[in-house]
């Protein structure tokens, strides 16, 4: 953590001389009524799939989602600062930081364009989320690759780009060396796959299951051991075809270090990612596979295996935007720890509707059901499958 603050030291001293250059300035208020699942939210301390519920069956509730703040200094035509800020009352720290970085990237008239950018940023993982605060375009709330990305990942290090643009294709090769996430992989194991569009800040925590007991939390943004984590990744770009994208990931930690509060967990993953447009429709889909271990002791070692997939289609028209999309998802734990195990097995659907009267005022209708299979659900009296719906009707406001 003190390599955060370093960090973000470093960054704040770097804005102080851009005032007066080309600063933009770009927020959202996002504010929710929600007709909640039945089950606790993972967020609460149960195994929930969604942001909300309590567990009380709650009737219709409003709720403040997100306020958001998005800053980009341009200190130079090559040189570039991005941060984003949210405030949300039920974070550990009620103003966070999702992500702060200094990019550079020089004027080129070749084909080849390079660029690097240092700090904490969001791994180039998701197809959904480029809106302020790192929320999805098409829908309230992103996939579960993209809702476990916000929760787990984080990069803190550096990352360079290398672009090809030819006459019909372009090429964009990626590579990054980060450290500080070696907590990436344990809330996987813990609750597994989710929806929820509420990505952890650098300074947050999650909370572990622990359904009627004290809260207890996982820190993803840790270092334990010396450990460089790495991504490479390749784009490949064309009209007709549209951008496939190729991920490796790896955070390097060692499964078996550890702190007063956190193990080390060894996650790495394959992501493939294909977006197009299909006329007037739009096509977002994704494959994410990999494995998380920790192994506190050399008699003691825990594999969680998992995946995740999904297919949005969506489509515009005048001010009104649909979407719909499916997610399908696994896990599989081999400990051991005795049973039950962190397994499961479940597939989702999700519908939006949104009205964009004006340029800053947005309604979005938001309909998302899980159908899964847990069999850690056992140990707080409930039967693996379950079924759980969540509706909700967001007013957003941007500038």
């Amino acid at each position: 953590m003190r390599r955060i603050f370093i960090l973000l030291a470093v960054l704040c001293a770097a804005v102080r001389p851009v005032a007066a250059q080309d600063i933009t300035i770009n927020g959202l208020a996002d504010f929710r009524l929600i007709a909640p699942p039945s089950d606790t939210s993972h967020l609460e301390g149960g195994y929930g799939k969604f942001r909300w519920g309590d567990g009380r069956g709650s009737p219709v509730i409003p709720d403040l989602a997100a306020l958001a703040l998005r800053v980009a200094a341009t200190v130079t035509p090559d040189l570039r600062i991005v941060a984003q800020f949210r405030y949300d009352p039920k974070q550990k720290t009620a103003l966070d930081m999702l992500e702060a970085y200094v990019r550079y990237r020089p004027v080129s008239t070749s084909n080849w364009r390079w660029s690097v950018r240092g700090g904490a940023f969001f791994p180039p993982v998701s197809l959904e989320n480029s809106g302020v605060g790192w929320t999805p375009e098409w829908t309230l709330t992103p996939s579960a690759i993209n809702s476990w990305v916000g929760e787990e990942l984080r990069v803190i290090g550096a990352e360079g780009t290398l672009e090809w643009r030819g006459e019909v294709d372009r090429f964009e090769f990626v590579a990054a060396a980060f450290g500080v996430n070696d907590g990436a992989g344990e809330s996987i194991d813990d609750y597994g796959w989710t929806l929820n569009d509420r990505a952890i800040g650098l300074f947050d925590h999650i909370r572990t299951p622990n359904p009627g007991g004290p809260p207890t939390y996982n820190y993803q943004f840790r270092q334990l051991d010396h450990a460089v984590g790495w991504y490479a990744g390749v784009n490949w770009e064309r009209p007709d075809l549209g951008r496939i994208s190729f991920l490796r990931y790896d955070n390097g930690a060692d499964p078996s270090a550890h702190d007063d509060y956190e193990f080390g967990w060894r996650t790495s993953f394959w992501s493939l990612g294909w977006s197009t447009e299909i006329g007037p429709v739009t096509i977002l889909a994704q494959g994410l596979t990999g494995t998380t271990s920790i192994a506190p002791s050399p008699s003691f070692v825990s594999r969680t295996d998992f995946w995740s997939y999904f297919v949005l289609a969506g489509i515009e028209r005048g001010t009104w935007r649909f979407a719909v999309r499916f997610d399908q998802f696994a896990t599989s734990e081999t400990s051991p720890s005795p049973p039950p195990r962190s397994d499961e097995h479940g597939i989702a659907g999700t519908a939006a509707a949104t009205w964009s009267p004006l340029k800053w005022l947005s309604l979005t209708g938001e309909v998302a059901a899980i159908d899964s299979a847990r069999s850690q659900r056992a140990l707080i009296g409930k039967a693996p499958h379950t079924t759980a719906v969540q509706a909700q009707l967001a007013l957003r406001l941007r500038f």
